[in-house]
């Protein structure tokens, strides 16, 4: 309905008995049903495409300003979207910042599964190379990279309860998946048995998040350095 019908409605519907109003409404008045000129809704599809816009803009703005100095004002802007839509999917930046930490460890999860899955037949600096090179490959995104937003998000983990507990239990996990690649590589005899499969998976989780940071604050990081290194070190 544009402003003009909106005038001649108000009129029409106070108009006296057997006065005529001109310009009489072009529609007929709205029933109260799905044709109340109710915005359509959007489908799935465009649900998560704007889900994943907003996303991309707050890590853009992460990453060339920090989470604290970032606001909402700025990812709204950096989106391209209004401020009802963005806050119709994120009711702050504290929501903004926890949805884009599960996203990116959700979505590493799967790059990494296949690999754990068949890591049992590998060895570690083989599984070490083959973990650092899809961090690398995943965490690259056009204008940004994501290693840099997770030295920020570890930063906020220790203020905030919330992302400590979300990432204590994906890290967790994660250790827990390379403590029973180790067992295995231990009945095979692929590495000795002087340390536990907890002590070769501290180890390992240590390895593939300092790549994290050589990668964020040198810039230099190299899966098969990573993977020659480790080969080094292991005995004869």
């Amino acid at each position: 309905m544009n402003s003009t019908d909106s005038v001649v409605w108000v009129r029409y519907a106070r108009r006296q008995p057997g006065e005529r109003v001109t310009d009489e409404p072009r529609r007929a008045l709205p029933a109260l049903s799905s044709e109340a000129g109710v915005m359509p809704k959007i489908s799935d599809e465009q649900r998560e495409a704007r889900r994943a816009r907003i996303l991309d803009a707050a890590w853009r703005c992460f990453y060339e300003d920090g989470l604290h100095p970032t606001s909402m004002d700025m990812i709204i802007r950096a989106s391209g979207l209004s401020a009802g839509a963005v806050y119709g999917y994120f009711a702050s930046k504290e929501d903004l910042i926890f949805a884009a930490v599960t996203t990116s460890l959700s979505r590493l999860r799967g790059e990494l599964a296949p690999i754990l899955e068949r890591a049992m037949q590998s060895t570690p600096s083989s599984l070490v190379e083959e973990i650092t090179t899809a961090i690398a490959g995943f965490t690259a995104r056009d204008g940004f990279n994501l290693t840099r937003i997770a030295l920020h998000g570890w930063s906020e983990a220790q203020r905030n309860e919330r992302l400590r507990v979300l990432m204590r239990g994906y890290y967790s996990a994660f250790r827990e998946q390379l403590a029973r690649v180790a067992a295995s590589w231990q009945e095979q005899g692929i590495i000795g048995r002087t340390a536990t499969p907890e002590d070769v998976a501290q180890l390992l989780q240590s390895t593939i998040l300092g790549f994290v940071v050589q990668a964020a604050i040198i810039g230099d990081a190299d899966p098969a350095a990573h993977g020659r290194g480790l080969t080094t070190l292991q005995p004869e």
